[in-house]
């Protein structure tokens, strides 16, 4: 049996972070990756950019920002604008070198995003998250303390005397207990299991599943962010809009070109109004999509700025610079996740959480843009921190010996059931009549599959769903359309 004072499950920006720090304060650390490949995350995806700060800018005023566009909860407010934005200067400008653009004076460049008060985005183009993902991967592999193990599949948390002891992990079709003083959950969101969404495929909520499987809290798995500009073009492909295209001028406009969002911050709005904005359209004229204007901006720049947006679209049969993109919305990010305290502790001794998988309480019901990547550097950091000095004073850990063989993969056509159900049923607009349905059909598809790699999904959309119903109102990303809205 292999053991280890921290493991962390994902290779994100979250689990490096976690990685990272936990080395770097003493603990031996095995960092697992479900993907053959540990840089193919939602970590790698992410286009947009990460927070930072810069003129007129401030910590009161991020937070206010982000309290505006979900309600949340203020302290993990206040500690993210208090804390994140010197992390990203001292890791990943000074220490990794993530090559950030910079303006003509050699200053690193900030844009400005939808909801976001001064401009404080920083950005790889539109690569933000493959230059850092690639710069913290470089950075776990270069640590001594940290032993990267790629195509690992965590089946279960191994629970031993009340406390979470180490992770039964998968490889080639055989399973091992991995032992562990503590673990820190850092393998992302549930988005991916939506009919239509921008998550690559392996954001199936497999951490709210381990969690709650071990018995671990989760909380609010319903705030679920439908992004408002996913490609909605030829192939069905809904691959992201970055929030900056709109931040550099776009506009939405119906299908008659007309611009639609009554927000007063128009296409800049946060991104639960521009959904339900987007889907009330839709339903009234029988639009399929919205269409995202930047033929008035320099061809030069959309070049520049969105090139791997330009090129999809362009492959699509969509030139941006000269017609209108269309879009409309796909699940994009889970808001909620295991419950944590703002140290990363779960309510399972031993088990942490961080990232997407986690929930602090920071986004509420409605995550403000690019605030993913420095939540995940943050509380991942945090989460790494915290384990170590709790496996620090434990004794080695001394989880169940056997391992459970894999479960059966479950028939493809039964992820993609789960998928419609909850598109269908729990997608950007609800009703308790149609969630209450999207129940039955959930249940009636896991006594059809049976016991099967599905068990772990299909836990998630049955709590989505059920948290769902208990909440009772709209608020947010949580839209029932059938009940008065709340925006707290």
């Amino acid at each position: 049996m292999l053991a280890a004072d921290v493991v962390v499950v994902g290779s994100g920006v979250a689990g490096c972070a976690a990685a990272l720090a936990a080395a770097r304060r003493g603990a031996e650390v095995v960092l697992l990756s479900k993907a053959p490949d540990p840089a193919e995350t939602n970590t790698r995806h992410a286009q947009g950019g990460i927070v930072y700060t810069g003129p007129g800018d401030s910590p009161e005023a991020l937070v206010r920002d982000i309290l505006a566009a979900g309600g949340g909860d203020r302290g993990a407010a206040e500690l993210l604008a208090r804390e994140g934005p010197p992390l990203v200067g001292r890791l990943l400008v000074e220490e990794l070198g993530v090559p950030f653009d910079r303006g003509e004076g050699g200053g690193l460049d900030l844009a400005l995003e939808g909801a976001h008060s001064v401009p404080r985005i920083l950005h790889c183009a539109d690569a933000t998250g493959e230059e850092l993902q690639r710069a913290l991967l470089r950075a776990v592999r270069a640590e001594p303390g940290v032993a990267l193990l790629p195509g690992r599949e965590a089946l279960r948390l191994a629970v031993s005397g009340g406390r979470c002891a180490g992770v039964c992990v998968a490889a080639g079709g055989r399973a091992g207990v991995l032992a562990g003083r503590c673990v820190v959950l850092a393998a992302g969101g549930l988005a991916g299991l939506y009919a239509r969404t921008t998550n690559p495929p392996g954001a199936t909520g497999d951490g709210c599943a381990l969690a709650l499987e071990a018995g671990a809290r989760v909380r609010e798995l319903h705030y679920v962010q439908f992004h408002p500009t996913a490609f909605a073009g030829p192939g069905g492909e809904a691959f992201l809009i970055s929030e900056a295209a709109r931040g550099a001028g776009g506009v939405l406009r119906g299908p008659g070109g007309e611009e639609f969002i009554r927000h007063p911050a128009g296409s800049l709005a946060p991104r639960d109004v521009i959904s339900h904005e987007i889907c009330e359209m839709m339903a009234r004229t029988g639009s399929p999509c919205a269409y995202l204007d930047m033929t008035h901006l320099p061809e030069g720049l959309l070049r520049e700025r969105f090139p791997g947006a330009y090129g999809r679209c362009l492959r699509a049969g969509v030139e941006m610079s000269r017609e209108p993109v269309p879009v409309s919305p796909a699940a994009h990010y889970s808001c909620g996740g295991v419950a944590t305290d703002l140290r990363g502790r779960s309510s399972l001794p031993g088990l942490f959480a961080a990232g997407e998988a986690a929930s602090t309480g920071l986004h509420g019901a409605n995550r403000l843009a690019s605030t993913s990547l420095l939540e995940g550097l943050l509380f991942g950091w945090r989460a790494g921190e915290a384990a170590a000095e709790e496996a620090r004073r434990l004794p080695p850990a001394r989880p169940p010996e056997a391992a459970a063989d894999p479960p059966e993969r479950a028939p493809g056509w039964a992820g993609e059931e789960l998928g419609r159900i909850l598109w269908e049923h729990a997608g950007p607009v609800r009703t308790v009549p149609s969630l209450r349905e999207g129940l039955r059909r959930l249940r009636e598809l896991r006594e059809e599959v049976g016991p099967s790699s599905l068990d772990g999904p299909l836990l998630v959309a049955e709590t989505l769903v059920r948290q769902a119903l208990s909440e009772g109102r709209s608020r947010g990303c949580h839209r029932l359309s059938d009940l008065e809205e709340v925006r707290s």
